[in-house]
């Protein structure tokens, strides 16, 4: 690694993007092998909101190094803010294949899923995210380098990011509601309503609520500031929403 890979990296961790994106594409002239750089360049390119040669970047990364989980998970996003809905859904099969455990890979995966129409797949990779969410531990005992992955949806913008997810909830709710499992259903109605309420409202999981709350004798909706759902043990879950910035 050169000097210039490394003022690189120091440039996408202070999320100075456009100077990441000129010293990684310095870096692969001289270096056109080097899988972490090309993969690096791509997510710097992804924050600028630079698709196409994003996705190519990592194409580029996952070629050179085909058991990288990480270059998969972002090749996935990549062709996710292209609405590549199905390309991005084998990316993100890759990488959960590579991480069987990787909780935010697999939510990313239901949501590629459910938007190219496999609802049923769908609604096992939000299953298995479900899992996984009630396995990882607080924040104080995870271990940092395990979780240093960018996941900002790679700023698809903050409305945009916002009711992306909260479809993604809300169509974990119907898949919870579908099994059986009312109480996990609510709260993962509650958590999309946190991130975009009108959604939340005009969804087909929302008449479903007015009636599992008139049978339970609670309230009929969330009210403008819901509580978090908790977890088995009484403290928040961990959503699989966001990661750290870099991987």
């Amino acid at each position: 690694m050169n000097q210039t890979f490394d003022i690189a990296v120091h440039y996408l961790l202070r999320r100075e993007y456009p100077d990441a994106v000129r010293a990684f594409r310095e870096v692969v002239h001289d270096e056109p092998t080097n899988a972490a750089a090309w993969s690096y360049y791509g997510i710097a390119l992804a924050h600028l909101g630079r698709a196409p040669e994003a996705e190519a970047a990592l194409a580029r990364a996952v070629a050179l190094a085909p058991r990288n989980p990480e270059a998969w998970f972002h090749l996935g996003v990549a062709r996710s803010l292209r609405e590549e809905w199905g390309e991005a859904a084998s990316a993100y099969r890759r990488a959960v294949a590579l991480v069987p455990d990787d909780m935010v890979a697999w939510h990313r995966l239901g949501v590629a899923l459910a938007e190219s129409g496999d609802e049923v797949a769908a609604s096992a990779a939000f299953e298995r995210a479900l899992v996984l969410s009630r396995e990882v531990p607080n924040a104080e005992g995870t271990d940092p380098a395990a979780r240093t992955r960018a996941d900002d949806h790679v700023e698809e913008t903050g409305e945009r990011e916002g009711s992306r997810e909260a479809k993604s909830w809300l169509d974990l709710a119907l898949s919870l509601l579908s099994l059986g499992d009312e109480e996990e259903a609510v709260a993962a109605y509650e958590r999309a309503y946190t991130l975009d309420p009108e959604r939340a409202q005009h969804s087909l999981f929302y008449p479903m609520l007015r009636l599992l709350t008139a049978v339970q004798g609670g309230p009929e909706e969330p009210a403008a500031g819901p509580e978090r759902p908790r977890g088995p043990d009484g403290a928040p879950p961990r959503p699989p929403t966001r990661r750290p910035e870099v991987f």
